[in-house]
């Protein structure tokens, strides 16, 4: 077996390629945009690091007719919600062209392959806490450029599967988080802010925007796991949402990081970390992915909370 990561390097590309070994895939061929991304990935000898842009599409085809991959995990993408605010274009190309590029090349190459497209929960937009949880036969309302982005993706995905019955399986990623996100994500900027306060080099304050905009996490580790289940068990007809099934505001999220430091620290809330747009309510079903995979979450947001601190505090200087 042979599986494609594309986005390798990225927080959950990271985490997948590793699962993959794990379970024995003959060979990863990850692939990475810049020639330091290489840096935090495995170190096995069945995984082939590739350097190629999802825009530059002669390198993708090249690069899928060379591999012959069985498995192409999707990853690749402008993954910020906040940060699609301040570029929309750039987001849309890398989401929307970056993908046609992937599925124009599978059809050009002729090589099979079951392919995850990992579109979001924001796909949805805002829901009122009677309509949730959301289940994947909800309207998509995408109320953000990244989520505009993503439920292109999605569409896209499907309309490749129904004209050429390719094999496309569309996640419907809910919020996940866990040791080694970036910090322009709320769960590991909080997580980075008071493990830079214990280590003494900021002042006792946390700084926060809105924290009352409730979330579904899922721990990165679990999301990989449905990942894998899904583009080996999942019916390429309809999408599926991959969440825990549980919202916690994001003051919650700041007071279980809160308690797991002896310092302490202040809160300041500064509007400059408030979005021009923010979902109320985010909380997804996850009875489909149960039912079709046996997938269910298991490790804990406590558990994923203080994975991530411990993350942020061994990486001391470097944070």
């Amino acid at each position: 077996m042979i599986a494609l990561v594309t986005g390798a390097s990225g927080f959950v590309g990271r985490h997948l390629c590793q699962r993959l070994l794990e379970e024995g895939v003959s060979q990863v061929v990850g692939m990475v945009h810049r020639a330091k991304d290489r840096e935090g990935l495995p170190r096995d000898p069945r995984l082939k690091v590739v350097l190629a842009d999802v825009l530059d599409a002669p390198a993708i085809e090249a690069l899928i007719r060379s591999s012959r991959p069985q498995e192409i995990y999707h990853l690749a993408a402008q993954s910020s919600a906040a940060l699609s605010w301040e570029d929309p274009r750039r987001t849309y190309e890398i989401n929307i062209f970056g993908q046609l590029n992937l599925l124009e090349s599978l059809l050009k190459s002729q090589v099979e392959a079951s392919v995850l497209i990992t579109a979001s929960g924001e796909v949805y937009g805002k829901v009122s806490p009677e309509q949730v949880p959301i289940t994947e036969d909800y309207s998509l309302r995408p109320d953000s450029p990244y989520a505009v982005s993503k439920a292109a993706q999605d569409l896209l995905g499907y309309q490749y599967y129904s004209a050429y019955k390719m094999r496309i399986l569309r996640t419907r990623s809910f919020n996940h988080t866990g040791p080694g996100q970036s910090p322009a994500f709320v769960c590991s900027d909080l997580a980075r802010q008071i493990a830079q306060i214990e280590a003494g080099r900021h002042r006792p304050v946390i700084q926060v925007g809105n924290l009352e905009p409730k979330r579904d996490f899922t721990d990165v580790r679990d999301v990989v796991r449905a990942y894998i289940e899904l583009i080996r068990k999942g019916r390429p007809e309809q999408p599926y949402n991959v969440c825990s099934g549980r919202a916690y505001a994001i003051g919650e999220i700041l007071e279980m990081l809160l308690a797991m430091s002896e310092k302490r620290i202040e809160v300041e809330v500064t509007q400059d970390r408030f979005r021009p747009s923010d979902l109320p309510i985010l909380l997804g079903d996850n009875r489909r992915i149960r039912e079709d995979t046996g997938w269910s979450p298991a490790i804990s947001m406590e558990k994923s909370l203080r994975d991530l601190l411990d993350y942020w505090r061994a990486k001391g200087s470097d944070s």
